[in-house]
């Protein structure tokens, strides 16, 4: 099995460093909750050797993703014989101002 079958099956059990595996369970709660972060968090992912950057950087991937997640599913993006759902149609009715262009 690749390493990134594995990640994707479960990255607790993937062949990857501990460290590794330490920072991707802080982006699982984040993704989970992110108010339940807590300082002994971030000081477990710094004694784990990461750097305020890579834990900042962590921090923003997983809320991006999580975001971007959020609006797929609400546009009825995320299933692949999907139509347009109402809220796309709807932007039919929106000025073009050369940002947005929707394609039917």
């Amino acid at each position: 099995m690749q390493v990134a079958d594995a990640l994707m099956k479960d990255y607790r059990t993937a062949p990857i460093e501990p460290e590794m595996k330490q920072l991707l369970s802080f982006a699982e709660k984040i993704a989970r909750d992110a108010s339940q972060i807590t300082s002994e968090d971030i000081e477990r992912i710094r004694f784990a050797g990461f750097s305020d950057r890579a834990i900042l950087d962590a921090a923003h991937v997983t809320g991006f993703f999580s975001y971007m997640n959020r609006v797929v599913q609400a546009l009825g993006a995320d299933n692949k014989s999907a139509t347009l759902t109402p809220a796309i149609s709807a932007c039919d009715n929106l000025p073009d101002r050369g940002v947005f262009r929707w394609s039917s």
